[in-house]
């Protein structure tokens, strides 16, 4: 029997490439994923996966990612490579995924137990308006192919 995955996509749709991990759901939603993969959708607040988790084997979050390659580039990284991103501080009242992931370990320390890793795209703008720039949106179609291959059960 496969392992039990949960997939969480996060970003907001109504700040251009930061709705990349909502598409990628969208997109699997639409491709049909296998009965042991779950998917959710985790909006702007990455704290929801202590709720989300239901004891999956294995957890794959979605989302947008600065890291200064070109636009549409997936980087892979796991849950202790999320850990030791640079945190930047935007408001007093928003965590950064590192720190929601932290906080979620801490809050549920048996998700310690299941793989946890990141896709995140590298986005090409994150200001106010709708819509992913085409070589995200791209990024977001190869991500979602990739997943269903990857997450499909073993022959």
């Amino acid at each position: 029997m496969a392992p039990s995955v949960l997939v969480v996509g996060f970003g907001n749709p109504l700040m251009g490439d930061d709705g990349v991990g909502l598409l990628v759901i969208e997109l699997l939603k639409e491709l049909g994923v296998a009965p042991h993969v779950r998917l959710a959708e985790g909006g702007t607040d990455a704290t929801v996966l202590a709720g989300l988790w239901q004891g999956e084997e294995r957890v794959v979050l979605v989302d947008a990612l600065v890291r200064g390659s070109p636009p549409g580039t997936i980087h892979r990284l796991s849950a202790e490579e999320v850990l030791q991103l640079p945190q930047p501080h935007r408001g007093v009242h928003a965590l950064s995924l590192p720190e929601c992931l932290r906080w979620v370990l801490l809050a549920k320390p048996e998700l310690a137990k299941a793989t946890v890793e990141l896709f995140g795209v590298e986005p090409r703008q994150l200001e106010p308006g709708q819509g992913l720039t085409p070589e995200v949106k791209a990024a977001a179609q190869q991500l979602a192919r990739q997943l269903l291959q990857e997450l499909a059960p073993a022959p």
